[in-house]
């Protein structure tokens, strides 16, 4: 499962990167890509059946409040793109300002649903929900980082 997650993500990352796919297709791959991630949670977490409604619940919940911050990663990846090859001290501000900025909002909504899991899961079940979560976001993280080229390497 990990392997496929990777090769989604990778699937993902190059068509949201690239003007060639559709935004049909984006949304798509997207839409894969969410069913898999939670197909991911679901095989593990290791919910007792008095935790299945709390814990899907929440990560609705959750995944709901992140959408935004995924759209505007995705725009601010673009940018990078776009930008890439003529980028200006300026543009490379506005791009690390916004990718620091949505770190920070990640975190925040990370934190929060730690909270609302520990209350209602329990500490060990929120702390697996973390990890999980922090695997996923890490893989995404490497694979847009292993794609892109950093700021003044092809020039």
């Amino acid at each position: 499962m990990k392997h496929t997650l990777k090769t989604l993500i990778a699937v993902l990352f190059i068509s949201l990167s690239s003007h060639v796919f559709a935004q049909s297709d984006q949304e798509f791959f997207l839409t894969i890509f969410k069913m898999e991630k939670r197909e991911f949670f679901s095989q593990n977490m290791n919910l007792k059946d008095t935790q299945f409604n709390a814990f899907w619940d929440n990560y609705s919940s959750f995944e709901k409040e992140r959408e935004d911050i995924g759209k505007q990663r995705i725009e601010m990846l673009k940018m990078y793109v776009e930008k890439y090859t003529t980028m200006t001290d300026a543009d490379a501000d506005v791009i690390m300002k916004k990718w620091l900025s949505l770190e920070k909002k990640e975190d925040a909504i990370r934190t929060k649903y730690y909270g609302k899991m520990k209350k209602s899961l329990g500490a060990k079940t929120a702390a697996h929900f973390i990890q999980i979560d922090d695997y996923i976001q890490t893989v995404i993280r490497f694979e847009i980082l292993d794609e892109l080229p950093f700021i003044g390497e092809l020039n």
